[in-house]
Protein backbone atom coordinates (compact mmCIF):
# COMPACT_ATOMS: atom_id res chain seq x y z
CA UNK A 1 0.00 0.00 0.00
CA UNK A 2 2.87 2.40 0.80
CA UNK A 3 4.43 1.71 -2.60
CA UNK A 4 1.12 2.45 -4.32
CA UNK A 5 0.78 5.74 -2.38
CA UNK A 6 4.32 6.80 -3.36
CA UNK A 7 3.72 6.01 -7.02
CA UNK A 8 0.44 7.91 -6.94
CA UNK A 9 2.11 10.90 -5.25
CA UNK A 10 4.96 10.92 -7.78
CA UNK A 11 2.49 10.63 -10.65
CA UNK A 12 0.57 13.64 -9.37
CA UNK A 13 3.66 15.74 -8.57
CA UNK A 14 5.70 15.01 -11.69
CA UNK A 15 3.64 17.21 -14.07
CA UNK A 16 3.73 20.03 -11.49
CA UNK A 17 7.52 19.77 -11.13
CA UNK A 18 8.08 19.63 -14.87
CA UNK A 19 5.83 22.61 -15.56
CA UNK A 20 7.50 24.72 -12.87
CA UNK A 21 10.94 24.07 -14.42
CA UNK A 22 9.73 24.55 -17.97
CA UNK A 23 11.14 27.39 -20.04
CA UNK A 24 10.35 28.30 -23.61
CA UNK A 25 13.13 25.91 -24.66
CA UNK A 26 14.20 25.91 -28.29
CA UNK A 27 12.12 29.04 -28.95
CA UNK A 28 14.69 31.04 -26.93
CA UNK A 29 17.55 30.12 -29.29
CA UNK A 30 18.50 32.98 -31.63
CA UNK A 31 20.52 33.23 -34.80
CA UNK A 32 22.38 36.49 -34.18
CA UNK A 33 24.36 36.75 -37.42
CA UNK A 34 25.12 35.00 -40.68
CA UNK A 35 28.13 35.82 -42.85
CA UNK A 36 29.69 34.17 -45.86
CA UNK A 37 33.43 34.00 -45.03
CA UNK A 38 34.79 32.31 -48.14
CA UNK A 39 33.86 30.33 -51.18
CA UNK A 40 36.52 28.43 -53.15
CA UNK A 41 35.87 26.59 -56.43
CA UNK A 42 37.25 23.07 -56.70
CA UNK A 43 37.29 22.00 -60.30
CA UNK A 44 34.32 22.77 -62.53
CA UNK A 45 31.44 21.62 -60.34
CA UNK A 46 32.53 21.51 -56.67
CA UNK A 47 32.99 24.30 -54.13
CA UNK A 48 34.09 24.61 -50.54
CA UNK A 49 32.62 27.43 -48.46
CA UNK A 50 32.83 28.66 -44.90
CA UNK A 51 29.85 30.36 -43.28
CA UNK A 52 29.94 32.11 -39.89
CA UNK A 53 26.77 31.74 -37.85
CA UNK A 54 26.22 33.48 -34.54
CA UNK A 55 24.04 31.50 -32.12
CA UNK A 56 22.72 32.56 -28.70
CA UNK A 57 21.69 29.40 -26.83
CA UNK A 58 20.32 29.96 -23.31
CA UNK A 59 19.13 26.34 -23.10
CA UNK A 60 20.65 22.86 -23.19
CA UNK A 61 23.32 21.60 -25.60
CA UNK A 62 22.07 20.31 -28.94
CA UNK A 63 23.36 19.09 -32.27
CA UNK A 64 22.55 20.14 -35.80
CA UNK A 65 22.85 17.18 -38.14
CA UNK A 66 21.80 16.37 -41.69
CA UNK A 67 22.62 19.99 -42.59
CA UNK A 68 21.85 20.72 -46.23
CA UNK A 69 21.53 24.03 -48.06
CA UNK A 70 20.33 24.58 -51.59
CA UNK A 71 21.01 27.81 -53.47
CA UNK A 72 18.68 28.85 -56.28
CA UNK A 73 19.41 31.46 -58.94
CA UNK A 74 16.26 33.03 -60.41
CA UNK A 75 14.28 30.13 -58.97
CA UNK A 76 16.39 27.37 -60.55
CA UNK A 77 18.62 25.05 -58.45
CA UNK A 78 22.23 26.26 -58.62
CA UNK A 79 24.16 24.64 -55.77
CA UNK A 80 23.64 22.04 -53.05
CA UNK A 81 25.92 22.09 -49.97
CA UNK A 82 26.21 19.89 -46.89
CA UNK A 83 28.00 20.13 -43.55
CA UNK A 84 29.16 17.80 -40.83
CA UNK A 85 27.26 17.67 -37.52
CA UNK A 86 27.56 20.89 -35.50
CA UNK A 87 27.40 20.84 -31.68
CA UNK A 88 26.06 23.93 -29.90
CA UNK A 89 27.04 23.94 -26.19
CA UNK A 90 24.53 24.79 -23.47
CA UNK A 91 24.26 28.37 -22.21
CA UNK A 92 26.45 29.76 -24.98
CA UNK A 93 26.61 32.86 -27.14
CA UNK A 94 29.22 32.34 -29.86
CA UNK A 95 30.01 32.55 -33.55
CA UNK A 96 30.63 29.22 -35.29
CA UNK A 97 32.52 28.73 -38.53
CA UNK A 98 30.76 26.02 -40.51
CA UNK A 99 32.61 24.43 -43.45
CA UNK A 100 30.36 23.41 -46.33
CA UNK A 101 31.04 21.06 -49.24
CA UNK A 102 29.00 21.94 -52.30
CA UNK A 103 28.27 20.82 -55.82
CA UNK A 104 26.78 22.80 -58.69
CA UNK A 105 23.40 21.55 -59.85
CA UNK A 106 23.48 19.52 -63.02
CA UNK A 107 22.77 21.77 -65.99
CA UNK A 108 23.45 25.01 -64.10
CA UNK A 109 25.81 27.33 -65.97
CA UNK A 110 27.92 29.24 -63.41
CA UNK A 111 28.66 31.94 -66.00
CA UNK A 112 25.05 33.10 -65.50
CA UNK A 113 26.28 34.55 -62.21
CA UNK A 114 28.47 37.05 -64.09
CA UNK A 115 25.47 39.31 -64.53
CA UNK A 116 25.69 39.93 -60.77
CA UNK A 117 28.80 41.99 -61.47
CA UNK A 118 26.82 44.50 -63.56
CA UNK A 119 25.41 47.86 -62.46
CA UNK A 120 21.91 46.51 -61.95
CA UNK A 121 22.99 43.47 -59.97
CA UNK A 122 20.46 42.14 -57.50
CA UNK A 123 21.40 39.51 -54.97
CA UNK A 124 17.69 38.95 -54.43
CA UNK A 125 17.87 36.63 -57.48
CA UNK A 126 19.79 34.15 -55.30
CA UNK A 127 17.88 32.46 -52.50
CA UNK A 128 18.67 29.64 -50.09
CA UNK A 129 16.74 26.81 -48.53
CA UNK A 130 18.31 25.33 -45.39
CA UNK A 131 17.29 22.04 -43.82
CA UNK A 132 18.71 20.29 -40.76
CA UNK A 133 17.79 18.26 -37.71
CA UNK A 134 18.21 19.78 -34.25
CA UNK A 135 18.39 17.13 -31.56
CA UNK A 136 19.32 16.59 -27.94
CA UNK A 137 21.82 13.97 -26.89
CA UNK A 138 18.91 11.70 -26.05
CA UNK A 139 17.95 11.68 -29.72
CA UNK A 140 14.77 13.74 -29.37
CA UNK A 141 14.65 16.55 -31.86
CA UNK A 142 12.89 18.27 -34.70
CA UNK A 143 13.50 18.97 -38.34
CA UNK A 144 14.05 22.62 -39.24
CA UNK A 145 13.43 24.07 -42.66
CA UNK A 146 14.11 27.70 -43.59
CA UNK A 147 12.97 28.58 -47.10
CA UNK A 148 13.66 31.35 -49.60
CA UNK A 149 16.30 33.26 -47.65
CA UNK A 150 17.63 35.97 -50.02
CA UNK A 151 21.41 36.20 -50.40
CA UNK A 152 21.09 39.96 -49.95
CA UNK A 153 19.83 39.36 -46.39
CA UNK A 154 22.83 37.14 -45.62
CA UNK A 155 25.30 39.64 -47.04
CA UNK A 156 23.80 42.43 -44.92
CA UNK A 157 24.06 40.16 -41.88
CA UNK A 158 20.37 40.49 -41.25
CA UNK A 159 18.60 37.97 -39.07
CA UNK A 160 15.88 36.00 -40.82
CA UNK A 161 13.08 34.85 -38.54
CA UNK A 162 9.90 33.16 -39.59
CA UNK A 163 8.28 30.80 -37.12
CA UNK A 164 6.03 29.42 -39.84
CA UNK A 165 9.05 27.94 -41.59
CA UNK A 166 9.98 25.66 -38.71
CA UNK A 167 8.50 22.20 -39.16
CA UNK A 168 7.88 19.71 -36.42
Amino acid sequence: MKLFARILLLTLLLPLLLSSCKSRGFQDIEITSVRLVSIVPEGFSNVTAVVEVGVRNPTVAFELSQVEAQARFQGEPALTATSETITIPKHSDAVYQIPLQGRLAEGFNPFRLLRLLGDEASFDDITFDVRCRASLRSGFGRNIELLDIPLSALLRGMQTKNDEQILE
